[in-house]
């Protein structure tokens, strides 16, 4: 033994065992290992064989005291004989000397001990947990020292450092690709988290899944539901078509039936006609736990790649599945969403959440057309849009769980503390109103849906129809009564004139008679108006120019207006309006007859007639495009007469009466006049709203449609009236 000393060799070894736990590269720990053992252990040359881990390959690291470098110089495990591969093979110590048995070395050998001139030189494996990861060749060829088993024993010893510094290296590289591998993993999972769009995030599993698991291409394969044919919708790297050209289909089914990662050489079958031989990995997917797929990649090796890392590509896949889940069920929410919303949107009724505070939470668009004062943002009470003892009541029993649902309906605004009050004014609306139990929300709180259906024209709707039938059999009864009664008058008539002229001498009783004779004629006069009134006659139709009508008619009326003390005005538009297609003499009587009810309104008052026509909409005059109903065309212009009078005005009860045969508030009215008028409108297709307030006078407006198109008349018997009260 030819070592300095012994504490020297002991000093070395603990720096190298110190070295081997540092962060220092594996070439540097291998030159610094390399260096001790040829200053303290007296060698010429050293030099470091590792095997590359995964491979076969036996590579040179790095040598010391030798002109020729073994860096870059390798081996094959498999192909090469040599006694750097036989001492990793066997994991056997070999020496080199001049009594060595010539026949262990090969001629691989030989040209190497006489091109280094290696004639005194030992070979030492370096082992670690997991085999031999190399070997150390310690030379003395020029100092002709012996090379001892002490000297192997110490070499030995050294060899274990460099196999823990191996290991080491090797395990903090592992450590370090886990990390690295993690990172990436989770850089991926973010983007996938972040596509929207479901092809996008398919081309994206399959590009990433090729790339961490090192393959040549892939294929991403779906199908949907149990039992149906995988498909390609994704690939990368190769194309769709590609897949069919491998025959895998029962490594496919496997592993979908097994859930197991599996890898199979496969051949390829291609245009030509030749093949190819290949590996295929494939991957199960379940997504949704519904629908089921393959991420499938494509190696030119036949056997698994040795740093192929398949935990890594089943979190990956893992990963994959649940960002496919996601986006399908987000995109299902959204389309829920979006459906839930347009149902809302388009729903002709109010619909209104409540918490168990009775604390608005929602609403639809409808619900601030019907309650003009809410907007977006409103939130509130209820009952500052709907209040009344029984819709208390009904949030109460629902709100209670006592009922499921319950439905009442309601005048808003109505004076009687029920609201459930039927006259109809200007300003009340008639709901029918739904309340449903919403269940019970996570927070625990009880919601309440509450849908507003506005019943307020289909009311009047049904009030102007159940009116029109009403009189429909009053006018077939007033015609019978008027053609019996007025041939017997035609006669008492004819005798009273025979007796009045006998009575010359009988001034009295002259005076008499002709009183009853008056009397007959305005019972004629009633008679006379009850068959106009029950006579459907046909309309003489034509173009009219209604403002050219008014202009005629208005001089004659403001004569009249005027010996009755009544200030009347006439007021039409600066533009000239459209015409309107009807019987003159019918609508010249609607407006006679207006006028002279305003005359008799407004002369006990100071008097005050205004007479108005402008152009308008179904809805009326001068109403935005907003304002249109659905159903009116808005397209079609229509003319609006208003005549106002400055008279006592009406009460909500006499308003409802006044379409009525025989109503009148006049001492001498036959109580025909606005029946007439209003049957009239309605066989013009036209409207009649009357708004009237008590000591402030009312106003009629009359309806028209105007234009090119030709209106659809109607019949006072079977007539849908859109005419207002």
């Amino acid at each position: 033994m030819i070592y300095k000393n012994t504490k020297q060799v002991l000093t070395a070894l603990h720096q190298i065992s110190c070295l081997t736990m540092t962060g220092m590269s594996q070439e540097e720990l291998a030159r610094t290992i390399l260096e001790t053992v040829s200053d303290a252990l007296s060698y010429d040359r050293v030099a470091l064989y590792i095997l590359r881990e995964g491979t076969t390959l036996l590579e040179g690291v790095i040598n010391v005291g030798c002109q020729v470098s073994v860096k870059g110089l390798k081996y094959d495990l498999e192909r090469d004989d040599c006694v750097e591969t036989r001492v990793v093979r066997s994991g056997e110590i070999i020496q080199i000397n001049d009594g060595a048995d010539e026949t262990l070395f090969s001629e691989l050998d030989k040209r190497r001990n006489a091109a280094l001139k290696r004639s005194n030189c030992v070979l030492v494996p370096v082992i670690t947990d997991q085999g031999v990861v190399g070997t150390m060749l310690a030379d003395r060829s020029f100092r002709q020292k012996e090379i001892s088993a002490e000297d192997i024993e110490i070499l030995e010893i050294f060899c274990n450092q460099i196999g823990i510094g191996v290991a080491n290296r090797r395990l903090n590289a592992h450590n370090q690709q886990q990390i690295d591998d993690l990172f990436s993993l989770q850089q991926i999972s973010r983007q996938m988290s972040e596509v929207k769009d479901l092809a996008v995030l398919q081309q994206l599993i399959v590009s990433r899944g090729v790339e961490l698991g090192g393959a040549q291409g892939g294929w991403l394969l779906l199908n949907k539901g149990q039992g149906t044919k995988l498909v390609p919708v994704s690939a990368f790297s190769v194309s769709v078509d590609d897949f069919w050209t491998f025959d895998i289909r029962r490594q496919l089914k496997e592993s979908m039936l097994t859930g197991q990662v599996l890898f199979r050489s496969g051949t390829r079958i291609l245009t030509g006609g030749g093949s190819q031989q290949g590996g295929t990995l494939s991957l199960p997917l379940l997504v949704g736990k519904r629908d089921q797929g393959l991420l499938v990649l494509l190696y030119r090796e036949l056997e698994p790649p040795v740093n192929l890392n398949v935990d890594l590509l089943k979190i990956f896949v893992a990963h994959a599945d649940k960002a496919m889940e996601s986006l399908i069920f987000n995109r299902t929410l959204i389309e829920d969403r979006d459906f839930r919303e347009s149902i809302l949107r388009s729903s002709p009724n109010a619909i209104i959440t409540l918490n168990s505070a009775l604390q608005i939470t929602s609403h639809n668009r409808m619900s601030e057309k019907i309650f003009t004062s809410l907007n977006p943002d409103w939130q509130g009470s209820i009952f500052t849009l709907l209040d009344s003892s029984t819709f208390r009541r009904a949030l109460t029993l629902v709100g209670g769980r006592q009922q499921s649902s319950a439905q009442l309906e309601m005048c808003q605004n109505c004076t009687d503390p029920t609201g459930d009050c039927t006259p109809l004014s200007m300003n009340e609306k008639i709901f029918f109103v739904n309340v449903t139990s919403l269940g019970v929300a996570p927070d625990g709180d009880r919601g309440l849906l509450v849908l507003v259906q506005d019943q307020t024209e289909k009311c009047k709707s049904d009030q102007e129809v159940e009116r029109m039938q009403r009189l429909a059999s009053i006018g077939q009864l007033a015609a019978g009564i008027a053609h019996e009664i007025r041939n017997p008058l035609t006669g008492m008539n004819i005798s009273l004139d025979i007796i009045s002229n006998e009575l010359t001498d009988h001034p009295n009783a002259g005076k008499l008679v002709a009183g009853v004779i008056e009397e007959i004629d305005r019972l004629e006069n009633i008679v006379s108006s009850m068959l106009e009134f029950s006579r459907a006659e046909m309309l003489e139709k034509s173009w009219i120019d209604v403002q050219n009508l008014l202009s005629r008619w208005f001089p004659i009326f403001q004569e009249q207006a005027r010996r009755m003390e009544v200030d009347a005005s006439l007021q039409l538009a600066d533009s000239v309006l459209p015409s309107v297609y009807g019987d003159p003499e019918k609508l010249k009587q609607v407006v006679i007859n207006l006028g002279l009810n305003a005359l008799d309104a407004a002369r006990d008052r100071v008097g005050k007639v205004k007479i108005e026509l402008d152009l308008g909409n179904a809805r009326g005059p001068e109403l935005e495009d907003d304002d249109y109903s659905e159903t009116a065309h808005p397209e079609q212009p229509w003319l609006w007469l208003k005549i106002s009078d400055s008279g006592p005005g009406m009460q909500r009860a006499i308003i409802e009466k006044i379409y009525d045969p025989f109503f009148t508030t006049k001492n001498r009215g036959t109580g025909l006049g606005l029946s007439i008028v209003h049957s009239i409108i309605k066989e013009h297709g036209g409207r009649l709203e009357v708004e009237s307030e008590i000591g402030t006078g009312s106003t009629f407006a009359v309806g028209l449609p105007a234009g090119e198109a030709q209106p659809r008349y109607q019949s006072v018997e079977n007539v849908q009236s859109n005419t207002y009260n």
